[in-house]
C-alpha cells in the first residue's frame, strides 16, 4: 500500500489528461501543493478520427470547423469515453470502464476520483462499481463529481430529442426523478441487481458535486439527479454561476479542499 494519497483525475469528451490538468489548475495547484495529494490525471482511452464522428458542428462554417478539429488533433483532446449514440447505446463505455479500472489496479490504490462532465460520468460508475471490480482495493474515501451526469433514459419510452430537452430543461429534481430511469448498460455499475438499490448508498465515500447554475451542456438537474444515488449525510453540493467548467477561484475551491484534507490527509492542513 502506497503512503502517498492518490487521486485518479478523468477528463471530459473531447479533453485530454493534459487539457484537464490545465483547465483544473486552481483546484490541482491546492490540492497538489498545499495538501500534497498526487493527481493522476488520465486521458480518454478512446480515440475519434474525424471530425464527423461528433455529431455537432464545431464552427458555424466548414472551414472554420476544419481549424477547429485541427486544433483539438493537435492537443490530443480527439478522444472520449463513449459515443453516446441513444439509450443503452453508448459504443466504449464498458471498454472505458475496464481500462480505468485495470489503470488503477496497476497504478492504486487511489484515495478518491475527480472527474469532469463525461469523465464525471465514468467517475460515478467507478465510485459505485470499484468494490465489485477490485474486491481489494478500499472504497473511495472521496469522489468528485464536476459537471457529471447519468446516462438516464425515459421511463415512458418517449426518447425523442424533444422529450429528452423538456427533461433536461425541469429545475424540480423529485419531477426530473419521476421521468427519468437509469440505462440498463451504465446499469450494471450503478445499481446492486440483488437489492435494486444504488451501490453508492453503502459506501462511506464522501462525495463533492459541482455543477454550473448556467451549464446548458448538462443542466443542473442532470447533476443533481447523481444525488439520489448516495446517502444525504455523504454529499456536498456545491453550485456556482458559471457554465460548463471547472471553477478555480480560490473562495470556492478552499472549502472543497478542507472536505480533502479532512478526508484525505485527515486535517493535517
Amino acid at each position: 500500500m502506497s503512503s502517498i494519497s492518490k487521486v485518479l483525475c478523468l477528463p471530459g469528451y473531447l479533453q485530454s489528461g493534459a487539457t484537464f490538468a490545465r483547465k483544473s489548475s486552481g483546484l490541482r495547484k491546492v490540492l497538489s501543493k498545499k495538501l500534497n495529494i498526487q493527481l493522476d490525471y488520465i486521458s480518454p482511452c478512446h480515440k475519434i478520427n474525424s471530425k464527423h464522428e461528433l455529431g455537432f458542428p464545431l464552427a458555424s462554417t466548414e472551414e472554420e470547423s476544419d481549424k477547429v478539429w485541427d486544433q483539438v488533433v493537435e492537443n490530443e483532446n480527439n478522444v472520449r469515453w463513449f459515443a453516446h449514440l441513444g439509450p443503452n447505446d453508448n459504443k466504449g463505455l464498458s471498454q472505458s470502464i475496464d481500462h480505468i479500472i485495470d489503470y488503477i489496479d496497476k497504478n492504486g490504490p487511489y484515495d478518491g476520483i475527480i472527474g469532469f462532465s463525461q469523465g464525471a460520468a465514468m467517475a460515478v460508475m467507478i465510485t459505485n462499481c470499484i468494490k465489485n471490480k477490485l474486491p481489494a482495493h478500499p472504497d473511495f474515501k472521496i469522489s468528485m463529481f464536476v459537471s457529471g451526469f447519468v446516462l438516464t433514459e425515459a421511463k415512458n419510452g418517449d426518447n425523442s430529442a424533444t422529450n429528452r430537452e423538456k427533461i433536461n430543461s425541469l429545475s424540480n429534481l423529485n419531477q426530473y426523478c419521476d421521468d427519468v430511469k437509469i440505462s440498463e448498460e451504465p446499469a450494471k455499475f450503478l445499481i446492486d441487481p440483488k437489492t435494486n438499490e444504488s451501490y453508492g448508498k453503502v459506501l462511506n465515500t464522501e462525495i463533492i458535486l459541482v455543477y454550473g447554475k448556467n451549464d446548458a451542456i448538462v443542466t443542473p438537474v442532470r447533476s443533481e439527479y447523481i444525488t439520489t444515488l448516495y446517502n444525504s449525510k455523504n454529499i456536498h453540493v456545491f453550485p456556482h454561476d458559471g457554465a460548463h467548467l471547472v471553477p478555480n477561484d480560490k473562495k470556492f475551491v478552499g472549502p472543497i479542499s478542507e472536505l480533502f484534507d479532512q478526508k484525505v490527509n485527515h486535517g493535517k492542513l
